[in-house]
């Protein structure tokens, strides 16, 4: 499954490469509806004040520090070129002006960085908590060992996660966080997932397993899944093209992937390839939880930009759409699973 990982992953790398859009910064889809920006105008603008002092100390420290850098950095790093030039004749290869290079950047840097923790730590709890009873955590994650024994969760021996956001939507509860997942390998850590993770608990259990996974091609599908007994086919042309499904019942499948889940499905993965270069999802349904893997090269909510002013509302943190999109996907499978429940229950009596 990781060579298919990596190589779907490259795939879409370099696809993004040629289109362009690998270059361009995530932007919105849609304006901010009238409801968000009103509670931005009421709930955030007065919390900006000091953010926006913060943010011109801190972009007035890096430009400080830049400065320095074009004036002074070369009494230390022209004598690091020298020493390489010389340990480059002596048949060694050199690295030191590398790590001096390296090491200034980071210095320079720096101040942008503490701006984009302060900014999170400020002002993406309020922003969560206007669209319900939401929690945030920037170092949070979801649940991981609740999922282990689930056929999309890759094995992993690294993870490192931010930007938990959790919650219930009515009674299903959910957890959102962004999620980089690594494989050791024989010289360096293989990445096995890069995106976000999305798991649902919901409150009643779903029948067996449903498996929804990008469609590579039938040589690619039969490598991944070569038991092919369980594949379902689906009346959705488009969702046939993109996904292949597979259950351990056919029947209860189409009930979970109903029409209306098949759209909130392929909209969700729209709206990550627009938003965060996304390059795929898959999603498992099994026991009482929905997990959705969400692959992306971008950094969806690092949109703090110590170059713009807190108060453009247009730069906030984009979690409008995505929120909205996650809770319709919450309420639309409790909606259908619950209907095949009743429905089952029905034909036994």
């Amino acid at each position: 499954m990781s060579i298919l990982y990596t190589f779907s992953q490259a795939k879409e790398a370099l696809k993004q490469l040629t289109d362009g859009t690998a270059y361009r910064r995530a932007e919105a889809t849609a304006p901010l509806s009238e409801d968000f920006r009103a509670m931005l105008e009421r709930d955030v603008v007065p919390l900006l004040a000091p953010i926006e002092q913060f943010r011109l100390e801190q972009l007035e420290r890096k430009n400080r520090r830049k400065t320095l850098f074009k004036r002074l950095g070369w009494l230390l790093w022209l004598p690091t070129v020298v020493l390489d030039l010389y340990t480059l004749v002596s048949g060694d290869f050199p690295l030191y002006t590398l790590f001096v290079l390296a090491g200034f950047a980071v210095w320079v840097f720096y101040p942008a960085f503490v701006y984009t923790r302060h900014y999170k730590e400020k002002l993406m709890p309020v922003l969560v908590r206007a669209f319900g009873e939401f929690g945030y955590d920037k170092d949070g994650c979801i649940d991981l060992a609740a999922v282990e024994p689930f056929d999309i969760l890759p094995s992993f021996s690294r993870k490192s996660s931010e930007d938990l956001i959790q919650g219930r939507v009515e009674d299903v509860q959910f957890e959102f966080c962004e999620l980089k997942l690594e494989r050791r390998g024989n010289k360096s850590n293989i990445s096995v997932h890069r995106g976000g993770a999305l798991l649902i608990t919901m409150p009643f259990e779903f029948h067996g397993y449903t498996v929804v996974r990008a469609d590579h091609g039938r040589l690619a599908n039969l490598l991944s899944a070569p038991m092919t007994k369980d594949r379902v086919a689906l009346e959705n042309p488009e969702f046939e093209d993109r996904y292949e499904v597979r259950s351990s019942d056919q029947q209860y499948a189409r009930y979970i992937l109903s029409p209306a889940m098949m759209e909130h499905i392929i909209a969700l993965d729209d709206l990550f390839r627009a938003r965060a270069k996304g390059s795929g999802l898959t999603c498992e349904f099994r026991g009482n939880k929905a997990l959705f893997m969400l692959s992306y090269f971008d950094n969806l909510l690092e949109s703090a930009d110590i170059n713009v002013s807190a108060y453009d509302l247009d730069k906030m943190p984009l979690v409008e759409q995505e929120l909205a999109m996650i809770t319709g996907i919450i309420r639309q499978l409790k909606l259908d699973s619950m209907a095949a429940r009743n429905l089952a229950y029905d034909r036994l009596g």
